[in-house]
């Protein structure tokens, strides 16, 4: 009898065993096991990507648009989301590309922002600096550009002698015109086509005849090809007016500045 009470203790014995065996590895066998409906094993490394809700789009739609978008040669603040509003809509008539029109605007600012000047003898084309008041000879061509820079101010009223333009740099002549930065020849050669469109008077210091401007010429330079040759080509041709001139910094730029205006573009999806 005693030997009965002995086989079914040590029965007990196996059957707990065996259950606590069951219960600490048989889930975990399981979890390892390939999922036969997928045919795929996920490499336990692999993080999913944060999904932004819609809130946080908003807000980083927002903070792009709203960003200053500084122009050369003017007080008038605009944003980023003006810039690009202006942009498309030389884009459907010129074909030049939002970013790249916009990286030119903002390559014509940082080099000519701190060293801009005023005209003192609309004769010699001589001037100043507007800060430091040092003379500058060439500020401008006194038979190519200061005959259409004299009638274009007076067309608008203004003050050719207070009128601000680029001084020169360290080779060739100063005295752009506005946030495209156009001398006054090549803007006379522009006027007509802008006034055809806007159906007003052109005004190399208005924003929207500005943009315009800019995609016209870049457009007849070969920017509308919308390839990167094409826009290399065309901001060479726009700096210098040749794409084969040693000045291949500003082309750099460009199309450097392109690049990061695109990708902010890009965030902004469909807007």
């Amino acid at each position: 009898m005693r030997g009965f009470y002995i086989v079914i203790i040590f029965l007990v014995a196996i059957l707990f065993g065996a259950l606590f065996l069951y219960t600490k590895y048989f889930p975990t066998y399981k979890q390892n096991l390939p999922n036969d409906n997928s045919g795929e094993v996920l490499p336990k490394d692999v993080k999913s990507s944060p999904i932004e809700s819609p809130n946080e789009v908003l807000l980083k739609e927002n903070k792009i648009l709203s960003k200053e978008f500084e122009l050369l040669s003017i007080e008038q603040k605009i944003t980023f989301g003006e810039a690009l509003e202006n942009a498309k809509y030389v884009e459907k008539l010129t074909g030049v590309r939002p970013a790249f029109l916009m990286s030119i605007l903002q390559e014509e600012l940082a080099l000519e922002k701190t060293d801009m000047c005023y005209l003192t003898d609309i004769k010699t084309g001589e001037g100043i600096r507007a800060v430091g008041n040092e003379k500058r000879i060439k500020t401008m061509h006194p038979t190519r550009d200061l005959p259409a820079f004299l009638d274009i101010t007076k067309t608008l009223g203004k003050d050719p002698l207070k009128t601000l333009v680029t001084c020169p740099m360290s080779f060739g002549w100063g005295g752009a015109m506005g946030p495209a930065d156009f001398i006054p020849s090549t803007w006379i050669l522009y006027k007509d086509k802008i006034e055809s469109i806007t159906k007003k008077v052109a005004d190399p210091w208005d924003i929207k005849d500005a943009f315009l401007a800019c995609g016209l010429y870049l457009s007849d330079s070969g920017a509308k090809s919308r390839t990167k040759q094409g826009e290399w080509d065309a901001a060479m041709i726009y700096f210098s007016g040749s794409a084969t001139s040693p000045y291949t910094f500003y082309a750099k730029g460009a199309l450097e500045l392109a690049g990061k205006i695109q990708s902010d573009i890009d965030a902004l999806g469909d807007n």
